[in-house]
């Protein structure tokens, strides 16, 4: 008697550790688009532009984070790591209502500067090359790690479940009745 319960036990445990499994699903992507913005207005001449230092500790890289439909990625947090110590926040903030964030880096320090913009989840990661002349950003580059991934039970998951579930159960029914029919 003992045997068909942990038998059927068993088959409804497994059916149901099979509906717990999570799936990986893609969610729509994270995008940055971003702006250079120095103190230097096309509408200078030579002789009155800023001096190479000044223009370099005006370069601003505003950064403008939205979801692949357009909405805006508002509240995300941001950190900056410098090229110098990768491993040690630089800056912390936070995007505005509109996914913008200005980011800008200390000209003494040149090298590859990392932008991270993290919510929920969603991510994107940005290269910042800075240089002696300021920030290039003809050579800004997607970091690695900027795929949404998410891990959740789809609906076809959880009918799929169902009916391995009812079909183990209706297999155990099956074989309980046989083995009745045979201790007869």
């Amino acid at each position: 008697m003992k045997k068909p319960f942990l038998y059927n036990t068993f088959l409804l445990l497994t059916a149901l550790g099979m509906a717990a499994i999570p799936t990986k699903v893609l969610a729509h992507q994270v995008q940055t688009n971003y702006f250079l913005n120095s103190s230097q207005s096309p509408s200078q001449s030579l002789d009155q532009s800023l001096s190479q230092t000044e223009a370099q500790a005006a370069d601003r890289l505003e950064l403008r984070t939205t979801f692949s439909n357009g909405e805006p990625l508002k509240g995300a947090k941001v950190q900056v790591y410098a090229p110098e110590q990768p491993f040690r926040v630089w800056e912390t903030g936070v995007t505005d209502s509109q996914g913008r964030y200005t980011f800008v880096p200390d000209p003494a320090i040149g090298g590859e500067w990392e932008v991270r913009i993290e919510r929920a989840g969603h991510k994107d990661i940005l290269r910042v090359p800075v240089s002696t002349e300021g920030i290039d950003a003809d050579l800004i580059a997607q970091g690695e790690g900027n795929q949404d991934v998410h891990y959740a039970s789809s609906p076809w998951m959880a009918v799929g479940s169902v009916a391995i579930a009812a079909a183990c159960l209706g297999v155990a029914q099956v074989s309980r009745k046989r083995r009745a029919g045979k201790s007869l």
